[in-house]
């Protein structure tokens, strides 16, 4: 137990450092631990129950949820093995119980954003279910009986309720909380885009029409909608506070208007002018790069002739050059289907006129 309890400081060090913990996990650290600890709480009181009725299934779910899928399966096993070594539970409880978490964790950790738990739920249930009439069958050596099964239907109904009311507060307390912070930054109406318009309209147009591209290109590639439409308003937020440097603009979303991790950390990579990591990054870069410089020839001339196709083709072939896609995990179709939009905004390129 011991050495586990150690695995589970390990591994959540490790998840602070590479930051793969799921929603906003990073952000409350505490909530994990406080989670653990009750759930150990009542591990500790399992045993005084039938070994075939321990609902652990949403145990596995519950510290998935509150962290990822790496902490959630090691302190899953701990909790289990408290709990089968004080109820001096035999091995093939412990390997059953195990099989179902492992299940748990791997469906519940790959959540995408729009939250549909359903077939998780179902395929978790049927692989509980299968396991506790496996084991009841084997280990009881008997014929079939209704009262052999009646623990493990009351046990899967308490799982599934368990599960239902963590998922409820996950998503409505998390998940959809996160939505509605990118759904209030992406409104041009917000006070910070406020404040850049009052800085100056070439700011604020400049927000406006990368942030545009950004979305235009998310809208048909895998690259993320809310957090690059995010960094495309707010790229040059910095310049509040005089230049646009990265501290400054840090200073501002990330200190003063608390902007989601996601965003900082792309407009932080975005600063280092450096190679891109992220999709997102590359998409940004690109997008103000295309605006940056038809802002800079329409306000020389204005009735400037440009073709739009060489220009992007060749700001791709320079950045290419330079080696900024080498590290980025955008795809090669991603990184067609960019540079293909890019080219096709001919009439849209016409207002930064």
């Amino acid at each position: 137990m011991g050495l586990l309890l150690l695995l589970i400081q390990f591994v959540k060090a490790r998840s602070r450092i590479v930051k793969d913990y799921l929603y906003d996990n990073d952000e409350h650290p505490n909530r994990f631990t406080m989670v653990f600890l009750l759930l150990f709480g009542l591990s500790c009181l399992f045993p005084l129950f039938t070994q075939m009725g321990w609902p652990f299934l949403s145990v596995a779910v519950a510290l998935t949820l509150f962290s990822n899928a790496l902490i959630g399966m090691v302190s899953f096993t701990a909790l289990l093995t408290a709990a089968c070594l004080l109820a001096a539970a035999p091995v093939h409880v412990f390997v059953m119980y195990l099989i179902c978490g492992i299940c748990a964790v791997t469906l519940f950790s790959v959540l995408d954003d729009s939250f549909r738990v359903e077939m998780p739920i179902i395929l978790s249930c049927l692989v509980y279910i299968t396991s506790m009439c496996a084991n009841t069958v084997i280990v009881r050596n008997s014929n079939l009986s209704f009262e052999m099964f009646v623990i493990p239907v009351i046990s899967l109904f308490l799982n599934v309720v368990l599960m239902l009311m963590l998922l409820w507060y996950i998503n409505t307390r998390v998940v959809r909380r996160e939505k509605n912070r990118y759904v209030e930054i992406n409104d041009p109406e917000y006070a910070l885009m406020a404040r850049i318009k009052e800085k100056g309209m070439t700011y604020y147009y400049h927000a406006i029409h990368t942030a545009y591209l950004c979305n235009k290109i998310a809208s048909r590639t895998s690259v993320d909608t809310d957090i690059v439409r995010a960094c495309g308003f707010y790229h040059e937020a910095g310049i509040l506070l005089g230049e646009n440097t990265k501290e400054n603009l840090m200073a501002v979303v990330r200190v003063e208007y608390k902007f989601p991790p996601e965003v900082c950390d792309i407009l932080v990579e975005y600063k280092k002018n450096g190679r891109f990591k992220h999709k997102e990054t590359a998409v940004l870069y690109m997008s103000a790069m295309v605006v940056d410089t038809l802002m800079e020839l329409f306000a020389e001339d204005p009735k400037a002739k440009v073709n739009y196709k060489e220009l992007i083709e060749e700001m791709f072939h320079k950045q290419t050059v330079k080696g900024r896609f080498l590290e980025c995990d955008i795809s090669i179709h991603d990184m067609t289907q960019m540079k293909k939009i890019l080219m096709e905004e001919n009439l849209y390129y016409d207002f930064l006129r």
